[in-house]
C-alpha cells in the first residue's frame, strides 16, 4: 500500500500574524510545505493528505493548483472542533460536549487532527508541519523505515530528530521537544522545553512548570516528524476521550480553570491533544514503542516573522548549491 504525506496545516498562526503555510519563501514564491512534497516526491511517496480548516480550502487549492504534479494524489481532510471520535455525545460530567464546543474556538491540536483524519488513512503514513522544511534525507530515512521489518509484539513507529542547535531562531525563544532516546535507539519520552534561546554562549529554556534549563545543542529533539501505521489510533482515540472526559469535568469552562499540563500552553489557552503527549503517554504504558531516527539534515521553521528571513537565505543557499531547483517543478 503507498504510503501517505500527512500535511499538518489546521494551525491559527497565532504568533506569526498570518497563513505561515503558504507564505512564499523559496526563491520561485514557493512555500515551505512545497518543498515538503518535493521531497517526498524523491523518497516515493506519491499520496498526500493536507488537514486543514474548512474555510481554507479554496485558498489551498488555489496554491497548489498547476503547482503540484498532476499525478500526485492529493486529498483534502476538515479537522472540525465538533468531531469528537469515541466521546459520548450525552456526556454530562459537569458540562455536556455541546457545552464545551459553544466555549471553543481553537483547534483541538494535532492528535486531535491526526484521528479525526483515520478513515483516509488506511496503510502506513508520516505526518509532519505543513510550515516546517525537513529536507530529504528525512523522507528517504522515513521511507526506508517503512520498508523494514522492525516490528515487535507492540505497534512499532519512528521519530525523525534533529539537533537542537540546528533548529533555534535568532529572533526569539521557540518551544522543541527534547527527545530522551536510549542506546538501542528507542525513544524513552519526548520533554517540552519553552523559550529556548541562545544568551552569550549559552542555550537557555525552560520546562512546563517553569524550570529553567541549560542545553548543550546536541540535544536530539523532535519537529513533529512521525511516522505511523493505522495501529496508532485506537490509542489516539482512547487518549482522546481520556482527555476530553478531564476537560468537561473541570468545574468552569473559564480558561483560568484550564489544566495547565500541556506541553507548551499558556495560562490563558486552552488545551490541546498533542501528538507528543500521547506518544509519551503510550510509551509509558508499554503499548507502543517509537525508534528516533536522527538526520542531519537542515531544519527551518517559522515561529516569529522575523524568521522568514533567515528560512528564505537557507532555501535560497540550498538552490544555488543544486539542491533544489527553481521553481521546484518547471
Amino acid at each position: 500500500m503507498i504510503p501517505t504525506v500527512v500535511l499538518l496545516a489546521a494551525g491559527m498562526s497565532t504568533r506569526y500574524g498570518r497563513l505561515k503555510q503558504l507564505e512564499p519563501v523559496g526563491p520561485g514564491g514557493e512555500a515551505l510545505l512545497d518543498y515538503a512534497v518535493y521531497d517526498a516526491r524523491r523518497a516515493g511517496f506519491s499520496r498526500v493528505l493536507l488537514i486543514i480548516r474548512e474555510e481554507l480550502e479554496e485558498v489551498f487549492r488555489a496554491h497548489l493548483k498547476g503547482r503540484w504534479p498532476a499525478d500526485l494524489e492529493v486529498v483534502f481532510h476538515h479537522q472540525r472542533i465538533d468531531d469528537l471520535p469515541g466521546v459520548d455525545p450525552t456526556l454530562r460530567t459537569p458540562h455536556s460536549p455541546a457545552a464545551v464546543l459553544a466555549n471553543r474556538e481553537k483547534p483541538w491540536g494535532t492528535a486531535h487532527a491526526l484521528l479525526t483524519a483515520r478513515a483516509q488513512l488506511p496503510g502506513p503514513f508520516v505526518v509532519l508541519n505543513a510550515d516546517d522544511f525537513y529536507g530529504e534525507s528525512a523522507f528517504l530515512k522515513a521511507a526506508e523505515f517503512l520498508r523494514g521489518s522492525d516490528r515487535g509484539e507492540v505497534p512499532t513507529f519512528g521519530l525523525v530528530t534533529y539537533a537542537l542547535e540546528d533548529s533555534l531562531s535568532d529572533h526569539g525563544g521557540v518551544s522543541r521537544g527534547i527527545c530522551r532516546v536510549n542506546s538501542q535507539g528507542w525513544l524513552e519520552g519526548v520533554q517540552e522545553v519553552l523559550e529556548i534561546r541562545r544568551v552569550d554562549e549559552s542555550i537557555l529554556g525552560r520546562t512546563v512548570p517553569g524550570q529553567g534549563l541549560e542545553l548543550n545543542g546536541t540535544e536530539p529533539i523532535s519537529t513533529n516528524f512521525w511516522i505511523f501505521t493505522p495501529d496508532v489510533f485506537p490509542l489516539l482515540e482512547a487518549g482522546f476521550v481520556e482527555f476530553f472526559r478531564a476537560h468537561v469535568e473541570l468545574p468552569s469552562l473559564q480558561p483560568d480553570a484550564q489544566p495547565d499540563s500541556q506541553p507548551g500552553a499558556q495560562p490563558d489557552a486552552p488545551p490541546e491533544f498533542l501528538i507528543p503527549t500521547e506518544v509519551n503517554r503510550a510509551i509509558g504504558q508499554g503499548v507502543a514503542r517509537v525508534r528516533g531516527i536522527p538526520t542531519l539534515d537542515r531544519f527551518l521553521g517559522i515561529t516569529h516573522p522575523e524568521d522568514r528571513t533567515w528560512v528564505e537565505r537557507g532555501l535560497e543557499e540550498m538552490t544555488k548549491e543544486g539542491r533544489y531547483p527553481s521553481p521546484l517543478w518547471a
